[in-house]
């Protein structure tokens, strides 16, 4: 198998991880934690996958992604962000997950590990994360995030 097939093979491969994902993200219907952890989860796929298309329907119109320098991004500064190569996320690790529900509004606290490319360099983060997820149009929309630093 040649390079190019390979290279192919595994695009494919990642495409079909996230339409996976995106499905069972889809077809979740219910508020509860285990449809929250799969909306992260999917969340987080599609930043290292760069779907800034699945990425459009994941956000909140008024979200505010905060990061733990201080950077805020906007869901089209993000998005932008994600198309133009400001950022590129490379891995997203979550554990330690304390998912609370409260009528429409979920939150997810972790410890997160993510390693990003920016300016050319590739930084590794260990950092605190919470992220705020609503309940609108039967799917979970993440409204805020924000990381410390560990």
């Amino acid at each position: 198998m040649s390079a190019e097939e390979t290279l192919q093979t595994i695009t494919d491969m990642r495409s079909l991880v996230t339409i996976s994902l995106l499905f069972i993200y889809s077809t979740v219907f219910a508020q509860d934690e285990k449809s929250l952890k799969v909306a992260a989860t999917a969340f987080h796929h599609a930043l290292v996958e760069q779907d800034t298309a699945a990425l459009k329907g994941m956000l909140s119109n008024k979200l505010v992604y905060g990061h733990s320098n201080g950077w805020k991004e906007t869901k089209q500064e993000m998005i932008n962000n994600l198309y133009n190569g400001t950022i590129d996320y490379l891995k997203i690790t979550s554990t330690n997950e304390q998912v609370t529900i409260d009528g429409n509004t979920g939150c997810i606290r972790a410890t997160l590990e993510i390693d990003v490319i920016m300016e050319g360099k590739t930084l590794p983060f260990r950092l605190h994360g919470l992220e705020v997820w609503v309940w609108k149009n039967k799917k979970w929309q993440l409204l805020s995030r924000q990381s410390t630093k560990l």
